[in-house]
């Protein structure tokens, strides 16, 4: 039986600005930080943010709070936070959360309501749900480290009332900018003037700087950060998406991919290489993209997605710190250049992914493009020598706009 005068004293304790503080906090904000402010003005779908563990969700929540008070001139008791943890998965608790704040604390016009982690109460979509189709004065934000929806306990959808976005690790760009740094300019003159700064940038930002509590703390141990943060994933976040899971194996998993980042794998190799059925490995990759920390990468050359299944793909982290650090290396790793162009090549591949929403590659007949998209298709370039004729023309076979990725050009994207 959920306490309500236990989840009052949390709710104000969570919104200073209730009774007389200040909202939300100011900082660093995101590429992504206008668009969202702009989605949380508009009228009434409700906004889901999830993404992996330390990508910056609850800050850019707070600071979206800010914004509406200070940009929307909304009044500081139509903005609700609230943070919800294993220990308060109880019957109705996010209804109880909502009607105390509702009943006693805002005022009149519409209302702002964060639930942050929410996916660690069962049911909570059939809660919302309620108030969704009762309100059009509710703007409803849920936010999870893990996937919102892999496996939830619901007997209700969201579906047609929920706009889904991820916030994944900082880009290049967001790197420099967070260090007070001067970003990539398409302006060639102010580029060529920044080069030497990029290219020795670039390696620390592969190395340490796509979680923005290690760029804004350069005293952190990163190596203990990040050994840190795999332990909560293994034993924290794992357990929520099944009990059963073997955690020691799914590390074992975590690894392998880690270390064969930009390469094809298949899961019958990797069942093989790790001695269990394939069955699981394809079920652990798949709660790997769920958690925001891998994406499988298709052969776009097979047409059916049975065929894509089933054949060779290629896997690539969506945080390239984790990866490098999770099997022992560190920025030296990088002296290595077919190391460097293995992460510059999945560096590439996360920047056209959050641009592009899908992308694959392409392989056939010993044909091969890095990646294609609906219209475009590109080959990376990694200090070495390419045959650009022949790629441009295969990209005209395949009826795609051809692009070449220099490492100059990557710092751009």
């Amino acid at each position: 039986m959920v306490n309500l005068r236990n989840i009052e004293e949390l709710l104000i304790l969570q919104n200073p600005h209730l009774v007389g503080g200040e909202v939300g906090v100011v900082g660093f904000k995101r590429d992504f930080f206008d668009k969202f402010c702009h989605e949380l003005i508009k009228k009434k779908l409700i906004i889901t943010l999830n993404g992996p563990r330390r990508s910056g969700k609850t800050f850019l929540i707070k600071q979206s709070m800010k914004w509406l008070v200070e940009k929307k001139k909304v009044l500081n008791n139509n903005i609700c936070y609230f943070q919800f943890s294993g220990s308060l998965n109880e019957k109705d608790v996010v209804t109880n959360v909502i009607n105390l704040y509702l009943k006693k604390y805002a005022g009149k016009g519409r209302k702002y309501i964060f639930l942050d982690e929410v996916q660690y109460v069962d049911y909570w979509q059939d809660q919302i749900k309620s108030f969704y189709d009762l309100s059009d004065n509710i703007k409803f934000v849920v936010s999870g480290s893990t996937s919102l929806f892999y496996r939830q306990k619901s007997k209700e959808s969201l579906a047609g009332r929920i706009v889904k976005y991820k916030l994944g690790a900082l880009s290049f760009g967001e790197y420099l900018r967070f260090k007070k740094m001067v970003e990539p300019s398409v302006d060639r003159a102010k580029f060529v003037s920044n080069l030497a700064i990029y290219r020795t940038e670039f390696k620390k930002y592969l190395a340490m700087g796509q979680y923005p509590e290690v760029v804004a703390n350069p005293e952190i141990d990163v190596k203990k950060y990040i050994m840190d943060l795999s332990d909560q994933i293994i034993n924290f976040d794992i357990p929520y998406f099944s009990s059963k899971i073997d955690r020691s194996l799914f590390l074992s998993v975590v690894k392998t991919l880690s270390f064969d980042l930009s390469e094809e794998y298949s899961a019958n190799n990797l069942a093989k290489i790790l001695d269990i059925d394939r069955e699981k490995i394809t079920e652990y990759i798949k709660i790997l993209e769920e958690m925001g920390l891998f994406s499988v990468c298709y052969n776009s050359s097979f047409k059916s997605m049975r065929k894509k299944l089933v054949g060779t793909k290629k896997i690539y982290g969506l945080n390239l710190n984790l990866a490098l650090y999770i099997n022992g290396f560190d920025g030296s790793y990088f002296n290595d250049s077919r190391v460097y162009g293995r992460y510059f090549e999945n560096y590439i591949f996360m920047r056209l992914l959050e641009k592009n929403g899908k992308i694959e590659y392409y392989r056939s007949n010993n044909n091969e493009l890095d990646f294609v998209s609906d219209r475009d298709a590109f080959e990376i370039k990694s200090g070495k020598d390419i045959d650009v004729e022949k790629y441009s023309q295969l990209s005209l076979k395949i009826k795609k706009k051809f692009h070449l990725i220099s490492e100059e050009e990557g710092y751009l994207i």
